[in-house]
């Protein structure tokens, strides 16, 4: 088994979490996405968590001048742009202190319409996407985010990742109510991802630097007007496709509708394409969750229904936060028409042990959600910190005071559990988690190995002569590769089945971790026995399959609740016989050369015992076997 991995000195592998969390951003171990989980270069499993905050005097509570006036066009200028830069260098400060007890690790930066609106600007609206406020880009001006690119935004991110902050950029302002394929609004993010993209520094820094492609769609239509199951594919990956054609190879988080609450048209259209995450928002009241109604069972199916693409790339959730009610007073109605009552500060009004309860179900459920709090004053009491240097966690004070239990709010809640988190899940270019050990048979149908629920929530009863799979709509079982798998030394692929396939399942093959690309795919329709020749893999379209890159394979089908019988699936080279276990062969050495066997957590083993190795050799190589 050839793994395509990168390898490290043994005499660095360990190294504390907290040296880890302050490295300069010129070493924050880049990210990509892989399945449906963010990783490190060393195939660590990452989640971030953190705040979200935008440049704006009026936002940041006027703590620094940004120009001759507070408004929106023209005024802001390049001695605001310091002394933006300086209070935010005060932030992020703040939230890497571990001493004090903050653990973020994750800043959403909004490049806000405050730097790239002026009164000059002239982008041309339609009629049926006029928006108000931050929802109106009539005076954008794309020369002025080239600008404020090179003398705040990317400074910012760069400050950011000086603190071991990963950096998303959102951008300026929201969306309008309704907006169109082919509309005025799509030309408007076409142009600001396009500037954004081909910043020299912004693709230096793409494994750091991530973006997410617009702020709460609420009704996206196609070109004709309409609502229709493309309509979000359609609108989102043109852009997706204009960011790549830049260079621009980092992680992409694209929005669904409704505020961003509803994805579930992705599942059927998703968007194409390697290192693409979906951002996600989160309020009490939304996914038939709050205070009154905050059963984590509940919260989990209900968001999975919503969020279907969970199963299939990583979620961040964007913005997030809560406090317990303190008024009978209605303070707002939220995105979905509902009363929000007064609170100690924040947007959403629900309690940690109620609401936030059923949330923490969420994260800890599906396990590759990335989160970020609506802003810096939702994590900690910033005057706190700028008058007094102390890190104090948000409304912790105030709630005290009223006699309310603080962790009822976020502020102290996700302290609370930023630093649990921070333990596990961190990028590390020194650290290297344990990869996935294959059996005999990389296809076997064994528990721990072979998934059920690769896409959609299947099931199956695994046996030694006999599994049985149910196949829910549209879901996908069978196996994941956490390193690419090199099947380019066999000649077949065999799938034996007992009985023959029901109609409409297929068994197909990813060459990518992304199952959103197109794969080989095989009509298993009533027959049972395939032998699938690895060697002329092709999509639909005619695209190669690269057997050198395997990393999914399994039974599909669009019909609910198929069941397939499987007897076997194996490699073979005459398509009739097993194939013996697949090694990860070594180079020649040199006569003469030695090596000494090192365990995955860095102990010295016999060169004799089974399971991966990593071998130093004398000469100063080192490489990754599996022994059998």
């Amino acid at each position: 088994m050839k793994l395509k991995s990168t390898f490290i000195a043994l005499s660095t592998w360990v190294l504390s979490l907290n040296a880890v969390a302050q490295e300069t951003y010129g070493s924050l171990p880049p990210l990509h996405v892989d399945g449906n989980q963010l990783k490190d270069e060393q195939g660590n499993k990452v989640v971030l968590h953190g705040v979200m905050d935008t440049p704006n005097t009026y936002f940041n509570g006027g703590r620094w001048q940004g120009s001759k006036a507070q408004g929106w066009w023209d005024d802001y200028n390049d001695t605001g742009a310091k002394n933006c830069r300086a209070y935010f260098k005060k932030l992020f400060t703040a939230i890497t202190d571990h001493e004090q007890g903050a653990y973020c690790t994750l800043f959403r930066l909004h490049l806000d319409p405050a730097w790239t609106n002026g009164n000059s600007g002239a982008w041309k609206v339609d009629s049926n996407e006029k928006g108000d406020g931050e929802a109106d880009i009539s005076k954008y001006t794309g020369t002025r985010l080239t600008k404020f690119l090179s003398s705040l935004f990317v400074p910012l991110a760069e400050d950011a990742m000086d603190h071991g902050l990963y950096v998303i950029m959102r951008p300026p302002g929201v969306c309008p109510e309704y907006i169109h394929v082919g509309g005025s609004y799509q030309k408007f993010l076409l142009d600001v991802w396009d500037r954004v993209s081909k910043n020299a520094k912004v693709k230096q820094h793409c494994g750091q630097i991530s973006i997410e492609l617009a702020n709460e769609p609420r009704n996206v239509l196609g070109a004709d007007g309409k609502a229709s199951e493309q309509a979000l594919h359609d609108f989102f990956q043109p852009i997706v496709d204009k960011i790549r054609a830049n260079g621009f190879n980092g992680i992409i988080w694209v929005p669904g509708s409704g505020w961003q609450s509803n994805y579930r048209d992705y599942a059927k259209y998703p968007i194409t394409g390697e290192n693409i995450g979906y951002a996600v928002h989160n309020y009490a009241g939304w996914y038939g969750n709050s205070d009154d109604h905050c059963d984590p069972t509940n919260a989990i199916r209900e968001f999975g229904n919503s969020v279907p693409i969970i199963r299939t790339n990583p979620i961040v959730i964007t913005e997030v936060d809560w406090s317990p009610q303190n008024s009978k007073n209605i303070k707002n109605y939220n995105e979905m028409g509902q009363p929000t009552y007064g609170n100690y500060g924040t947007w959403a009004t629900a309690s940690t042990s109620k609401w936030g309860k059923a949330y923490k179900a969420i994260l800890d459920h599906f396990g590759n959600i990335s989160m970020t709090l609506t802003g810096t004053g939702d994590y900690i009491d910033i005057d706190d910190y700028i008058n007094k240097k102390k890190v104090t966690p948000a409304f912790k004070v105030a709630m005290e005071n009223n006699g309310v239990d603080p962790y009822e709010a976020c502020g102290v809640a996700c302290f609370d559990w930023y630093e649990k988190y921070a333990q596990e899940n961190y990028p590390s270019a020194e650290r290297y988690q344990e990869m996935q050990e294959l059996p005999e048979n990389p296809f076997a149908m064994q528990k721990g190995y072979f998934n059920p629920s690769l896409l959609y929530e299947s099931t199956a009863t695994i046996a030694t002569t006999l599994s049985s799979v149910t196949l829910k709509k549209g879901g996908c079982s069978g196996w994941r590769f956490e390193e690419e798998l090199d099947l380019s030394s066999y000649n077949y692929l065999v799938v034996s089945l007992m009985r023959n396939a029901p109609k409409n399942t297929y068994f197909k093959i990813w060459d990518s971790s992304n199952i959103a690309n197109e794969p080989y795919i095989v009509d298993m329709s009533s027959a049972k026995d395939f032998k699938i020749d690895l060697h002329e893999m092709k999509t639909a379209s005619g695209a190669p399959i690269d057997p050198t890159h395997i990393r999914v394979a399994g039974f599909t089908s669009p019909d609910a609740d198929q069941n397939i019988f499987v007897r076997t699936v194996f490699l073979s080279n005459d398509g009739e016989t097993q194939a013996n276990a697949i090694l990860a062969p070594e180079a020649a050495m040199a006569e003469g050369t030695q090596a000494i066997h090192y365990s995955l957590d860095g102990r010295v083993i016999p060169s004799t015992q089974k399971g991966f190795h990593i071998v130093k050799y004398s000469d100063g190589t080192v490489k990754k076997v599996l022994v059998n």
